[in-house]
């Protein structure tokens, strides 16, 4: 008898395509900026802290599906308004 709990998380996360991840990484950015710029935070801290946090996600798990010049300029944008 099959259990839902029983599902290995990380296996489905590896079945997603390519272009979910990096919609997902582009809006866990953007909330992040978000909270940053709330809390006060000049940009370039912004832009360090979220490229420190990829960076250190996907250490082992290879490329990540956003490049560093798509976060500066997710930072920027939401920086922006």
């Amino acid at each position: 008898m099959p259990f839902d709990w029983m599902n290995n998380p990380a296996e489905n996360q590896k079945q997603r395509d390519p272009a979910s991840r990096a919609q997902a990484l582009s809006h866990e950015v953007r909330q992040r900026a978000g909270l940053f710029k709330r809390m006060g935070y000049p940009k370039a801290h912004a832009i360090h802290r979220c490229l420190g946090n990829i960076a250190w996600a996907y250490a082992q798990a290879g490329k990540p599906p956003v490049s560093a010049a798509e976060v500066r300029r997710i930072v920027e944008h939401v920086y922006g308004r």
